[in-house]
């Protein structure tokens, strides 16, 4: 996840520029422009401190009017803990405001995704929705067993002895599977 920080253009007028007092992050962020006026240029500049941590790959950006342009700041490296001043300029130097950025990247946080709590497919249904698997598996080689044994009690040739050996596995088998719950 991408920190932002938004730089509201020309929102409340011709050349107007509106950003926050402070951003703070914890890695690589996006300076989001958004211009709600006429087209116009914007020039990004990181001071000293903020320039020896993380860059921008272009200063200078047209943004049209009506558009947003995303610009991506990359920060370098963990273990920095850096406050500089992030210049934002529009309209040729008419307008220039300083965002104070903090980049603290000695923080080790995990971030969890809130969707990762919600289930994407609906719980199973049906009479054995909440069966335990082994106790189906179970259950069903035992009918298999069941089977095969009567099949080799109405057979009357050779075949009943093969049916029998197979009605006797597949009980062990459901014997073993019941036996590990």
């Amino acid at each position: 996840m991408t920190d932002t920080l938004v730089a509201e253009i020309n929102r409340t007028g011709l050349h107007s520029l509106e950003v926050p007092e402070a951003f703070e992050t914890d890695d690589t962020f996006v300076v989001e422009l958004r211009n709600r006026g006429e087209s116009t240029h914007v020039h990004l500049h990181l001071d000293d401190a903020l320039s020896s941590v993380a860059r921008l790959d272009a200063t200078n950006h047209y943004v049209r009017s009506g558009d947003a342009r995303r610009v991506r700041v990359e920060v370098g490296g963990d273990g920095i803990d850096r406050t500089g001043s992030l210049k934002i300029v529009t309209a040729h130097g008419a307008q220039t405001r300083y965002v104070t950025v903090g980049i603290d990247t000695t923080v080790s946080e995990v971030r969890v995704d809130p969707d990762l709590g919600t289930p994407r497919d609906p719980e199973p249904g049906g009479p054995l929705a909440d069966a335990d698997p082994l106790t189906v598996s179970a259950l069903g080689l035992g009918l298999v067993a069941v089977l095969l044994a009567a099949g080799a009690v109405l057979a009357a040739d050779g075949v009943n002895v093969a049916l029998g050996v197979l009605a006797v596995l597949a009980g062990l088998v459901a014997g073993g599977l019941a036996t590990l719950r």
